[in-house]
């Protein structure tokens, strides 16, 4: 595949990955002037319906969306039995292969990573898509440290019958899908919050919550088991991050977090607030305060002191005097005993309080002002008034230089205990930003970028050039300067060549034949031409091109144009299902998989032994049977091939 050229404008330069479905190209866009990602649907697995349809599905999914933490799609295309996708190049690696190349992450990366990660799901939900696959696998990792979700090859509209069965496979990454994913239940945009919850868990430790020796015990294990609390393989992760992390698995769907919204709240206090007690958290302990009975220790003292008594009186009374003088002396003694020793203890005590007052008591100060001092000369000014330094985070600002305190909390004045920490936000200076090549960039898309990365579109001058109309030609500053952040951007958009464009006619509704002579006629040349089924049109009738009516092009441009094959004949085939078990009434349901329509729903008694359902339908298709609710069988039939008598 290197050196292919799909489309007439993308041309395979290096293969950078590839997974079960499909496998990824860098390519060079030739029309554009830039680098992008191509995915190719496997060979193998183009004759198969429901992964071309899994594969179209991605597209549609993620071109419905548009997001800084989502990867762009550009374009989508076949070429023969070549199916791609064209999307944005992100020049970086994974975020699996960032973990193993850093062992684990710092709580603050993995945190800052999981924010941009849970913001990309908070707008997928929004538009009522969920990822269903979310893995370190499908975040890249750009050179500035933007990451990126991909591949929403698995992704599904929210509905009531989004299920994550698909023939007789579960969908998704046994490693990090939900339990409702695992049993092949019902997944909404809660499962993809435990899928983030595993990444998360992975970032902080290095390794996954749970392992087996297949796939099956691992998914038994997201199903029956509870984590190991993340804390216990590295201790410096925070409480707060631990909470998050177990709050995002728990097994329960109402037990996570409502939403990414809500997880998102958290993660960016967890940025300022490490140790914080703020994070909902569900506990099993159902056992309430008990109040325990006072002993009555009184009554019992009291009771042995009395019979005490009794015993003294009654020695009193049988001694005689010399044993009296001998009570009295030993008494005396013991007294003088009991005196000196607590004077010792007196003497000792107040030892102790001293040492204690002097180096251990807590005593307040006030805390000094560092605004505008580097770290290590604010460390100095608090350890003298017996505080400790801690910094919250990092930000750019044009005003403080880079390496000073812009804030800090508490405020100078403000009285506290010895040992307190003062939190600070630390100055990354000015942000500087390297200026993106945006000529031969279409208008619109230049201002994204641009706007997408912190600057500015000034005002848009418009020229003529030998550049498509809409495309921009000039800039300024030019590409690859570092400017500030917030910096203007002049662009220079092409209104396209004098007296070189022609307006583009109507060639639906007319024969093939006459649709190719007027398209010659008007000097432009006749593309891909696409034979499809049509209800709508007869046979040799031309019913869809591109570009579309009115639009103005180039001399020479090729016009593609869709030519119905007419209606598509349907045809019955048979399904037999063998059914046993009890006698009571079983619940038979066929299923299309490229659509999830259900095709039949009815009760059947066991009795019956084999039965047979008669479907109509056009073209190849896959039908999933479910016998009362749990999958059975996946059956291909080919209605394009009538059945035999015999059959």
């Amino acid at each position: 595949m290197l050196g292919r050229i799909l489309g007439g404008r993308y041309e395979l330069i290096e293969k950078t990955g590839g997974g079960g479905m499909a496998v990824v190209y860098k390519a060079k866009c030739h029309l554009l002037n830039r680098y992008v990602a191509v995915k190719i649907l496997r060979p193998d697995l183009v004759e198969n319906e429901e992964f071309v349809t899994r594969f179209k599905r991605e597209s549609q999914a993620a071109a419905s969306l548009s997001h800084p933490n989502i990867v762009n799609m550009y374009d989508v295309g076949q070429e023969d039995d070549i199916h791609y996708i064209v999307m944005e190049y992100v020049d970086g690696m994974t975020l699996k292969e960032y973990i193993r190349k850093e062992g684990r992450l710092s709580c603050e990366e993995a945190v800052r990573i999981a924010c941009q990660v849970c913001s990309a799901l908070h707008h997928a939900h929004e538009n009522n898509i969920v990822h269903r696959d979310i893995k370190p696998q499908n975040i890249l990792i750009s050179r500035d440290g933007t990451a990126k979700v991909a591949d929403f090859g698995i992704a599904r509209a929210v509905t009531s019958a989004t299920v994550t069965m698909a023939g007789a496979n579960v969908i998704g990454s046994v490693h990090y899908f939900s339990p409702e994913q695992a049993k092949g239940s019902y997944v909404d945009k809660k499962s993809d919050i435990y899928s983030l919850g595993i990444v998360l868990y992975e970032m902080v430790t290095g390794v996954v919550p749970f392992e087996g020796d297949s796939a099956i015990s691992v998914a038994l294990k997201h199903i029956q088991e509870q984590v190991t609390p993340p804390g216990e393989l590295n201790p410096d992760i925070p409480k707060s991050i631990q909470y998050i992390i177990e709050r995002a698995l728990e097994k329960r769907l109402e037990d996570r977090y409502n939403d990414a919204a809500e997880m998102l709240s958290d993660l960016k206090r967890a940025l300022k607030e490490p140790d914080g007690s703020y994070v909902k958290r569900i506990t099993s302990d159902s056992q309430a305060t008990r109040v325990i009975p006072r002993i009555e220790y009184e009554r019992h003292i009291k009771d042995h002191q009395v019979t005490e008594l009794n015993d003294i009186d009654v020695k009193n009374t049988t001694e005689n005097e010399g044993e009296t003088r001998v009570r009295r002396r030993g008494w005396m003694l013991t007294t003088l005993s009991v005196i000196a020793a607590a004077a010792v203890l007196f003497v000792l005590f107040m030892v102790v309080r001293t040492i204690y007052n002097q180096n251990f008591a807590i005593r307040n100060t006030e805390v000094p002002s560092i605004v505008g001092y580097d770290e290590s000369t604010a460390r100095e000014i608090l350890k003298e008034r017996g505080l400790q330094l801690t910094i919250e985070e990092w930000q750019y600002d044009e005003s403080v230089p880079e390496g000073r305190i812009i804030s800090q909390n508490p405020q100078e004045g403000t009285n506290v205990k010895t040992n307190s920490k003062v939190y600070v936000v630390m100055s990354s200076g000015v942000k500087m930003i390297t200026v993106p090549d945006v000529i031969n960039l279409s208008q619109r898309n230049a201002e994204i970028e641009l706007e997408n990365i912190g600057l500015k579109v000034g005002p848009i001058e418009y020229i003529n050039s030998d550049i498509a109309s809409g495309y921009v030609v000039k800039q300024e500053p030019s590409a690859f300067q570092d400017v500030p952040e917030g910096t203007e951007i002049r662009l220079y958009v092409s209104k396209g060549p004098e007296d070189t464009s022609v307006m583009v006619g109507k060639y639906t509704g007319i024969t093939e034949d006459l649709a190719v002579e007027m398209i010659k006629s008007s000097n432009l040349e006749v593309g891909n031409v696409y034979r499809e089924y049509n209800s709508e049109y007869n046979e040799g009738i031309v019913f869809r091109q591109s570009p579309h009516e009115g639009a103005n092009v180039e001399h020479g441009r090729k016009i593609d144009i869709w030519v119905s094959l007419g209606e598509q004949q349907s045809n019955k085939k048979k399904i037999t299902i063998t059914l046993d078990g009890t006698d009571r009434n079983v619940r038979v349901q066929i299923i299309r998989t490229s659509d999830d329509r259900i095709i039949y729903d009815k009760e059947h008694n066991p009795k019956e032994g084999e039965i047979e359902i008669v479907i109509e339908d056009t073209g190849v298709q896959n039908y999933a049977v479910w016998i009362d609710n749990e999958y059975f069988m996946t059956k291909t039939l080919d209605f394009t091939k009538h059945e035999r008598r015999d059959e």
